[in-house]
């Protein structure tokens, strides 16, 4: 028995340790890959600087709340950062909004290999939608992931970035099935980063339950509104909107 550092230690509370919290976050990282339960996530940055510099911030923000989100859970994704262009700007960004990702032995990362038959690009433009095995049939099947790893192209979106990306790395896009359970009737149709990250993590803990997890994680602005006019009616009047990620 040795008392000292690395050894037995009074630690009064384990949370406020940060050695302690990043074994802990370390720990559940390692079970997760050892597992191999979880699909591998990679976010696309190949368009992300040519952003406006209130959209690259805004971008940025939300990475940040994925980062720290994937490892508060006791299910994190491996999350990996691709195509980013290697000059100033690009070295910034990731030192301030992708600080945890980087080290003194990324050189000795090794990422693994996958088909194109396990890799997934997610757009909202895409005709395949992401609910099962079943990725190449166009009915909509509900069941848990199958699926080796998911692209997700950090943009917003709105010159159909995410479907050019794809088709140039020959990755399949798929969408997700919001439109079978989310009455979408106000704004764009657009999730933030940890918003479709949380629902990744419901849809996995739940093995495959889809319909709740889009529900819990898309703002509902009003819903199920009654009225009487000389009987009873319920009328609709739900509102969702992807705005607030917090």
């Amino acid at each position: 028995m040795g008392y000292g550092p690395d050894l037995y230690q009074l630690v009064h509370n384990p949370m406020r340790s940060r050695k302690k919290i990043h074994l802990i976050e370390g720990a559940r990282m390692v079970a997760s890959l050892r597992c191999g339960e979880t699909p591998k996530v990679a976010f696309d940055l190949q368009y992300m600087f040519k952003e406006k510099p209130r959209v690259l911030s805004e971008l940025g923000n939300q990475m940040q709340y994925v980062i720290s989100e994937n490892l508060d859970s006791r299910t994190p994704f491996p999350i990996s950062f691709v195509n980013f262009s290697n000059n100033e700007v690009s070295q910034k960004w990731l030192h301030q909004c992708v600080g945890f990702y980087g080290g003194q032995y990324t050189h000795q990362t090794v990422l693994p290999d996958f088909t194109e038959k396990e890799i997934v690009y997610i757009s909202r433009q895409a005709v395949l939608i992401l609910i099962s095995s079943l990725l190449n049939a166009r009915d909509v099947i509900d069941g848990p992931f199958n699926i080796g790893a998911i692209a997700l192209c950090v943009s917003m979106d709105t010159a159909r970035e995410s479907l050019g990306a794809a088709r140039r790395s020959r990755i399949r896009t798929v969408r997700l099935p919001i439109k079978r359970y989310v009455k979408w009737q106000q704004g764009p149709m657009y999730l933030p980063f940890p918003n479709i990250m949380r629902i990744f993590r419901e849809v996995h803990l739940s093995g495959g339950d889809w319909e709740t997890a889009l529900l819990n994680n898309i703002s509902k602005k009003m819903e199920a509104l009654k009225s009487t006019a000389g009987h009873q009616q319920d009328i609709e009047l739900t509102y969702y909107t992807a705005k607030g990620y917090f």
